[in-house]
This record gives C-alpha cells, sequence and structure tokens, in this order.
C-alpha cells in the first residue's frame, strides 16, 4: 500500500511528454522572435554605422576646412595714396595678403586635375613649417578646390596598381617658407603702384611648384560653393537671405580695383557660406567605370552662379542627383571670420 502511494506521488511529479512537447514549442516560439527583434536591431545598427561612416573622411574634411577659414585675416591698414605724377591726394586701405574666391577653373597651376566649382584662397596664421618649429603664428597660404583625375600624383611610387578615378577635395597647402604672397606684388608697390596678387595663388613665382603643396583631403567631393558675404547687420537681411551684395556672382577678390568695390576693398568678408557635397563610394565606383578620365557632368555648370538662387540651385542639385539613384550628402555652414573688422569706408582724405 505504502508502495503504490509513494509511486503515485511520484507520477503526479513528472511531465507528460505532450506537456513537455507544447513547452519546448512555446520556448523555440519565443527564441524566434527574440532571433527577429535582434536581427533587426543589428540591421538597423549597422546601417547607422554605414551611414555615418561612408561620410566620415568628408566630414572631417569640412571641419578641417571650415575652422582654418574662420582664421582667415588681412593686415588692412591705411597708406599714402598718390595720383600718377606722385603727388599725395589721400590715404587707402590696402593690404599685403589677399582673400580669394574664384572659379576653380581660372587655377593655371596644375594640369592633373579636371577642375569644377569653386576655389577658395586666403592667408591664415596657421603655424605650419618644415623648416621652423614651435613658430605657431608663422602665416601660410590655404587653398581649397575640387578636381576630378587619378591617384597617381599622390601615391608612393611603389604602389603599380592601376589608376584611380575620382572627384577629390584639395587642400594647397605651402609651408610657411614657401609663402610667395609677400614677392606677390612686391614690384608693384616698390613703385607706389596698388599690388596685383597673380602668383601666390598658383604657386608660380619660383618656390616649387603648384603640384608640390596640394594634399587630397577626401574623395567623392563632387563640388565645391564659397559664397563671401557681408554681416547680416549691416545690410538687414535674415540669415536664410543668400543673396551677398559683397559677392552677387560667388567671386570675390579682396584686391580688386573696380570702383563698385572700392568701399568692400582689403578685407576679408565677415561671413562665408560654405557648402560642400559629397557622394557615396559606390556610386563613385559606378561613375568612375562609366566615364574613366573623364570628368562625369554631376553639377551643371548653369548652378551657382547667381547668390540670390543658392538655395533653387541646392534644391536642383539635390533633386538630380536623387534622379540618377545617387546616394550623397550636403554639407552647408556659415563661418564666422573672427579677425574681419567690416567696413565700408573706402578712403579717408
Amino acid at each position: 500500500m505504502k508502495n503504490e502511494a509513494l509511486q503515485s506521488r511520484l507520477f503526479r511529479r513528472a511531465f507528460y511528454l505532450i506537456e513537455l512537447m507544447v513547452s519546448m514549442g512555446i520556448l523555440s516560439i519565443l527564441l524566434l522572435m527574440m532571433t527577429a527583434v535582434l536581427s533587426k536591431i543589428q540591421d538597423s545598427w549597422n546601417f547607422s554605422e554605414a551611414r555615418i561612416g561612408e561620410f566620415r573622411e568628408a566630414r572631417v574634411a569640412f571641419d578641417l576646412l571650415s575652422k582654418n577659414l574662420s582664421q582667415a585675416t588681412m593686415n588692412t591698414y591705411l597708406d599714402l595714396k598718390v595720383d600718377k605724377n606722385n603727388v599725395p591726394e589721400g590715404y587707402e586701405k590696402t593690404s599685403e595678403l589677399q582673400f580669394l574666391t574664384i572659379p576653380a577653373k581660372q587655377i593655371t597651376g596644375t594640369s592633373n586635375f579636371q577642375l569644377t566649382g569653386q576655389a577658395l584662397f586666403f592667408q591664415a596664421p596657421l603655424g605650419f613649417s618644415t623648416r621652423f618649429r614651435n613658430l605657431n603664428n608663422l602665416f601660410n597660404g590655404r587653398g581649397y578646390f575640387v578636381g576630378y583625375g587619378d591617384d597617381q600624383l599622390f601615391r608612393p611610387s611603389f604602389v603599380k596598381s592601376a589608376p584611380k578615378y575620382r572627384f577629390r577635395l584639395i587642400e594647397f597647402r605651402p609651408p610657411a617658407e614657401a609663402n610667395e604672397v609677400f614677392e606677390d606684388g612686391m614690384e608693384e608697390r616698390l613703385a607706389d603702384q596698388r599690388q596685383k596678387f597673380t602668383k601666390w595663388f598658383n604657386q608660380s613665382g619660383g618656390i616649387g611648384r603648384f603640384q608640390d603643396y596640394l594634399n587630397p583631403l577626401a574623395e567623392n567631393i563632387i563640388t565645391l560653393v564659397v559664397a563671401p558675404r557681408d554681416s547680416l547687420s549691416e545690410v538687414g537681411q535674415k540669415e536664410n537671405d543668400t543673396y551677398s551684395e559683397i559677392a552677387p556672382g560667388y567671386q570675390f577678390n579682396s584686391n580688386s580695383d573696380k570702383a563698385s568695390f572700392d568701399k568692400y576693398s582689403q578685407q576679408v568678408p565677415p561671413l562665408v557660406r560654405v557648402t560642400m557635397v559629397a557622394i557615396d563610394e559606390a556610386a563613385a565606383v559606378r561613375l568612375a567605370d562609366r566615364s574613366g578620365a573623364t570628368m562625369p557632368a554631376l553639377v551643371s555648370d548653369s548652378l551657382f552662379q547667381n547668390t540670390r538662387d543658392y538655395q533653387k540651385d541646392v534644391l536642383a542639385l539635390d533633386q538630380s542627383l536623387n534622379d540618377q539613384k545617387i546616394k550623397h550628402k550636403i554639407f552647408s555652414t556659415l563661418v564666422m571670420l573672427r579677425s574681419a573688422k567690416w567696413s565700408t569706408s573706402s578712403t579717408q582724405n
């Protein structure tokens, strides 16, 4: 009798086979659901990482450009103004430095690239030198532009792979000892004439070659748009109003001798709108396979001709790239030049 009661209790503590099968089925379903959720989380994480990673190089280059640009400066001062008979007739603003934005195609110092977009050149106390150390305020010339071409200028000579054709954001980066801006225009200054800067931003003054000081900052940058502008308070504009009175066509030359520019000359602009467009590597590979050494026509020449149409041009470029199924990212910022001492008075008599 006792044995039967004991067996009965043991039997009641055990599970039926059907109960085990149901439990395992429920557990399997829960595991499958958890696996699906974790897989979606992992996919989302990988997608986010890929989105961040594919434009990381462009973001770093854009930040470096903006940082260096914010330090652009000019040593503006008042100098004696004389007429053609060398008779003093008053004072005028002048400087031995220059701030310049031009179409990139006007650069004459290199034939290694097919140039597109706009180019920016300026002077800043960046302290870069290959000969002198711990001189952090040495003046350096800096330039930025976009070019399409192969990578033979930048890769080591022992690398024998096929050329890699890409759009690239190029930095013009001569050391302080190769800065030609003080020599450029010296002949005119010695003759008491207005200096003409024509050499330093092409490195054509004899101190090295232009291409010797070029540094690729980022690949797959298809255009650079630079819009110098006067202060927002000066012309009563809102920040989202893109029209520039001092550079309506995006071009700005601080040394311009045009009468209409006289009150703005010999100064760095207080604000500069910088816009850069980057495409992903997959699109760049497709374009290189299709176009080879010929620059793909991604940015129409009709775009970015007038700062009043800036927003419309950005939207048009964005739509064009979307229509071509080219993944891209547009970087844009308004850089404040800290050394700007903006004044619209031209000459003191």
